[in-house]
């Protein structure tokens, strides 16, 4: 018996190619995408003014209907607690705010400014992007955005501004080197300084403004720290004041230039210290007395 003719061997049938998205066959994908109409079915800047409650219908159904905040829904028409609505009431909706482009403004940074998600900003006023907008242009904002208040930073104190001191006589040496914050005679604030003040750093040396003889050394005065009296003369005395300790003691005799004390804190500022020249029991302006520094 003859054997039984061979199957033809066939090729498989071609197989389609999947579609190609990126030459556009098939539903494109932006098919599925939130849509601004599915969002906002309303003009959002004509928003109706009030709502009449269906049967079964919830204050969040309203609320989503009309893309409102719950909350400002419940702030609008004073409601309370568990915010229960009766078929047939009407509802007093939030009237639109508005935001009007500046010149210069992008909607990305209007969006920042009230806080909102820029995808949501324009989804309520019916934008694609990429989000377009013109000085003049009206922004529909939600209900309850605020622009966000940017408090700028205090400006900074000025430090004080003294006029340069004139060279004087040489007759007394600075006592420290640093800027002279603060003149003789009436102040600014009201009051009156019988001396000069001059800026430095806790530790730094304070030296005697001229020969002469220690007259007191101490803290008896609080208001002063330590204090330190030189006697010169002519009659002149120079005194230091604010200091953290004293080099010297009473009746010790010291040289210009000599260290007599250190300089201290000041609770209200920085380190500073006081010097002062009397001749007798008269306060004198140390500029016209002093050597160039």
């Amino acid at each position: 018996e003859p054997p039984p003719p061979a199957t033809p061997i066939r090729a498989p049938a071609p197989q389609e190619p999947p579609p190609n998205w990126a030459d556009g066959e098939g539903t494109p994908l932006s098919t599925y995408a939130l849509q601004p109409g599915d969002v906002q079915p309303f003009d959002p800047a004509n928003l109706p003014t009030t709502h009449r409650v269906s049967a079964d219908e919830s204050l969040y159904d309203i609320a989503t209907r009309y893309q409102v905040p719950l909350r400002a829904l419940i702030d609008q028409n004073n409601l309370e607690p568990p915010y229960a609505l009766s078929a047939g009431r009407e509802l007093r909706l939030p009237p639109p705010r508005f935001h009007t482009v500046a010149r210069g403004e992008n909607f990305s940074e209007i969006a920042r400014r009230y806080n909102v998600d820029t995808r949501s900003l324009a989804l309520l006023n019916r934008m694609q992007a990429p989000y377009q907008v013109r000085q003049g242009d009206r922004i529909v904002l939600p209900a309850m955005a605020r622009a966000i208040e940017v408090t700028p930073p205090p400006p900074p104190t000025p430090t004080p501004v003294v006029a340069p001191l004139p060279i004087g006589s040489g007759q007394f040496a600075w006592p420290l080197r640093g800027d002279v914050v603060a003149r003789f005679g009436a102040q600014p604030s009201g009051g009156r300084l019988d001396g000069v003040e001059i800026a430095g750093r806790e530790g730094d040396a304070i030296a005697a403004a001229a020969d002469g003889e220690v007259v007191y050394a101490g803290s008896d005065l609080p208001s002063y720290g330590t204090l330190i009296l030189v006697s010169h003369a002519d009659n002149y005395v120079t005194a230091y004041a604010y200091a953290r300790r004293a080099l010297v003691r009473e009746g010790q005799r010291v040289r210009v230039g000599e260290r007599i004390a250190e300089l201290g804190p000041r609770a209200e500022g920085r380190p500073r210290l006081l010097f002062q020249v009397r001749r007798g029991a008269e306060p004198v302006d140390p500029a016209p007395l002093m050597a160039a520094p």
